[in-house]
């Protein structure tokens, strides 16, 4: 009895996991779809630098003469406080926003207006150990960035074909 029970569960499990593993590729956050190539019309900071990576890591090239720009705006960090808890510790929620818009190059027309993209991520510091709390500050600010981009991707998805 107890065998037939945990064959079911671990069939029901692998079912699940081939399930949701379609799921994605239906949903095509898969690697590559976005446009083949673009112009990057931003600062050269780390918002800029980790879009760069993840366009190519899409497939995505990156060509000054491409005939789509995206032109990325500067990167506004916001720290939004939720709470304190007791002994020196707080709860923070830091907050990216990013203007962009795409435009074709050929006669300016922009096929995304100016936009913002916005991710977040909550954090908990340890005031008692602020040393430790810069780091952590700073690989939560790097894990936006990364988001960021990708959910930039997401929206240049659609101008696939575009060029």
């Amino acid at each position: 009895m107890q065998r037939r029970h945990f064959l079911r569960l671990t069939l029901a499990g692998v079912a699940g996991l081939g399930l949701s593993g379609c799921g994605f590729r239906l949903r095509g956050l898969q690697a590559g779809g976005g446009p083949e190539a673009l112009h990057l019309a931003a600062a050269n900071d780390d918002l800029a630098q980790a879009v760069r990576e993840r366009l190519d890591q899409a497939g995505t090239r990156l060509d000054e003469l491409a005939a789509l720009r995206l032109n990325l705006g500067a990167e506004r960090l916001r720290e939004r406080p939720l709470g304190i808890a007791e002994s020196g510790n707080r709860e923070i929620e830091l907050i990216l926003e990013v203007p962009f818009s795409v435009q074709r190059v050929a006669d300016g027309a922009y096929l995304l207006p100016r936009e913002t993209l916005g991710v977040r991520r909550r954090l908990h510091i340890n005031e008692a150990n602020l040393l430790a709390a810069d780091d952590q500050r700073r690989e939560a600010e790097a894990q936006l960035r990364r988001e960021a981009a990708s959910r930039l991707l997401e929206r240049l998805r659609p101008l696939a074909g575009q060029e």
